[in-house]
Order: structure tokens, then sequence, then C-alpha cells
């Protein structure tokens, strides 16, 4: 079983103002600074004028109930890994995450498009965890995660673009 996640955000930035601020490795350390990630290291970050490829792991606040902390712990261990490209005028997204003590992972896709003088973000997940009896707990928590993280850092993007 898995859970499908959609979001739809609207933003002021235009794609090239929006691959400006992916492109910056400052912008993704503040980013996680704001969202209370901890221990973030590098294993890549790679961009050019038309591709970016980043991969990292930090510590992250696990909001989880009791029986999820057993699994999980009470900080979870997020490896992400993103790797976007420019697509005509818009910019494309492959993503992975992936959670230590939790057999599965985030995999999807995001899509920034213009609109008007600005932009639209989609994305698009699936999200597994493979745990007989508890996987699909796990994936609404997961889910419940994902979104709140969205409304996280759709609020941080803004602040940064206005910058």
């Amino acid at each position: 079983m898995s859970k499908d996640f959609h979001n739809t955000d609207p933003y002021a930035g235009t794609p090239d103002q929006m691959w400006a601020m992916l492109s910056d490795q400052d912008y993704w350390q503040q980013k996680y600074d704001a969202l209370g990630a901890t221990d973030l290291q590098w294993h890549r970050f790679n961009a050019d004028e038309s591709t970016l490829a980043i991969s990292s792991t930090r510590q992250v606040p696990a909001n989880l109930p009791g029986f999820a902390k057993k699994i999980i712990g009470e900080t979870a261990l997020v490896t992400q890994s993103e790797n976007w490209r420019r697509d005509g005028d818009q910019l494309a997204c492959d993503i992975e995450i992936t959670t230590k003590g939790a057999p599965g992972g985030t995999t999807g896709t995001m899509k920034v498009t213009p609109d008007g003088n600005g932009s639209t973000w989609t994305a698009d997940f699936t999200i597994k965890v493979s745990i007989p009896l508890v996987g699909g707990k796990l994936e609404n928590l997961m889910l419940n995660e994902t979104q709140e993280s969205f409304r996280a850092e759709k609020e941080f993007n803004d602040a940064w673009l206005a910058r």
C-alpha cells in the first residue's frame, strides 16, 4: 500500500528566479535551519545553468506518536536527493526521500511552471513504508508531515524571494 501526495503553490517568483533560489546552496542551508533540521551533511551539490543535482542527509524532529518513535526514534535521519533540470520555460525535478528505520520512502516529481508574472510549483509524491501492520499508519504520518513541510517551505521560500 502507499499514499499519494499532491500539492500546488503559487509563487511571485518566475521560474528563472526560482532557479536562482534553488541553485544557491546557502538557500538550502538556511531553509533546513529554519525548518528545525540539524546535522546537515552534503553528499552532492552540483549546479549549472541547466541542471541541479543535490543530495543531503539531515536530522529532523520526529513529531510522531509513541509506536512510531519506537521504530524511527526521537529524531529522523532523512536522506534527500533532488535532480532539477530546465525543461523549456519550466523547471522539473525527480526527488527521492528516505528515512532511516522506515523501509521504503518517498519518490516523486516537482515542476515549476510560468504563471503570469510568477510561477506555480506542483509536487506529486508517492509515500511507501514497507513494514507489516504499521506501514499504513506510518505512511499517513509521513503524508501529514509532508503537507506540513510544504506549508513551512512555502513560507520560507516566499520570504527568500521577497529579499
